[in-house]
């Protein structure tokens, strides 16, 4: 003859199942303490971005002096010569205070100035890029305004 455990075998599961069910919900973490944080540009890190330019309130030395266009004779009547000090840049018929510097490398910067010359005033930015060795210095416009680049030699 046959004996059937049913009876007592199905409450034992019932059992069973419920303690181990509640277990593991509770032992399961918060899918937001486990999940890696990610930077806004798709990057992983501490939620600091991507490093920005240095901003200074002068302009670096290595940029600093005057400047003339590569085949100019830096006679102070060049049309393209350009005095650069730590915090105003004087061009051929106009005059820049700086306003602010983005310094994104040690060759390369951005100057906003508040410019004023023939009766007129504006604002103005530029970039300047370093060569290597320090001899050439070329600007280009940021934003909107397009120009052609003239690289500039360092004048004696």
């Amino acid at each position: 003859m046959k004996r059937i455990l049913f009876p007592a075998a199905l409450p034992l599961a019932v059992l069973l199942a419920a303690c181990s069910g509640g277990a593991d919900e509770a032992a399961a973490p918060d899918p937001a303490e486990t999940m890696m944080p990610v930077e806004p540009d798709g990057g992983i890190g501490d939620g600091a971005g991507p490093p920005g330019p240095v901003v200074a309130e002068t302009i670096p030395a290595a940029f600093r002096g005057v400047w003339d266009y590569v085949e100019g004779s830096c006679d102070p009547a060049s049309d393209m010569r350009v005095e650069i000090g730590p915090k105003t840049m004087q061009f051929y018929e106009s005059h820049g205070d700086v306003t602010g510097v983005e310094v994104g490398s040690p060759q390369d910067i951005v100057v906003s100035l508040a410019m004023e010359g023939e009766g007129e005033t504006w604002d103005m930015a530029r970039r300047f890029t370093l060569s290597d060795d320090g001899r050439t210095l070329t600007p280009a416009a940021v934003g909107e305004e397009q120009f052609e680049p003239m690289p500039l030699k360092k004048c004696e």
